[in-house]
């Protein structure tokens, strides 16, 4: 991709076209009320919009050392399969329930102790998810040093993980997303105000790599 902050303001257009950035009033994982919402759950349906948003991910996941890949269960389950597709890079599957039966296993794949393992996620707000995948995944001996994720919603998760070994390698901030919205006429500049505004009354101080 020659230009990749130009391919992400188009993929940006691409999701809210398909109804996966809504706006509105909706809460988040954490509690919090939230006047946008990403939900990337949809492009399960649009496979060209996924192979688009593995495309980006492509781009900045070869600046990082590892050796499989690791989706955040669920919406992050077939992200992660697209980029090992579009890679041939192996990739885990952690369970978010523990399997009682057979090998009762709660990482499933092919892996051995000290493998570098990347972990991939749709949106970040306080990164709660991505440090429960990871426990699971270090308790099977996997190291967990990365994380690379669609959208820093700017809450804190970026400076959460950071603080217990992780780097967040975020394709786009929640700020930049609105940016691109307004640009492409998608919204209005109330809208990306009262997102702005949401964002500054919620933010915690980050410490996070962007590509854009």
């Amino acid at each position: 991709m020659a230009n990749q902050q130009e391919n992400l303001k188009a993929f940006a257009v691409k999701l809210f076209n398909i109804n996966a950035i809504k706006f509105g009033e909706f809460k988040t994982k954490v509690g919090l009320m939230t006047p946008v919402y990403c939900d990337l759950r949809v492009m399960v349906s649009y496979p060209n919009v996924m192979k688009t948003l593995a495309d980006l991910l492509i781009h900045e996941i070869k600046r990082i050392n590892f050796d499989i890949l690791c989706g955040v269960p669920y919406t992050a389950l077939p992200i992660a399969t697209a980029v090992s597709l579009q890679t041939s890079i192996p990739m885990v599957m952690r369970r978010q329930e523990p399997k009682y039966h057979g090998t009762k296993k709660i990482v499933d794949g092919v892996f051995k102790a000290g493998d570098q393992c990347l972990i991939v996620e749709d949106v970040v707000t306080s990164g709660s998810s991505i440090l429960e995948t990871v426990k699971d995944l270090q308790n099977e001996g996997l190291k967990c040093t990365d994380a690379i994720v669609f959208l820093n919603r700017e809450q804190g998760g970026a400076a959460n993980l950071n603080n217990k070994g992780i780097t967040m390698h975020a394709l786009m901030t929640l700020s930049q997303l609105v940016d691109y919205l307004l640009e492409a006429k998608c919204i209005d500049q109330e809208m990306v105000e009262k997102v702005k505004l949401y964002i500054r009354d919620n933010q915690v101080t980050e410490n996070f790599k962007s590509v854009a």
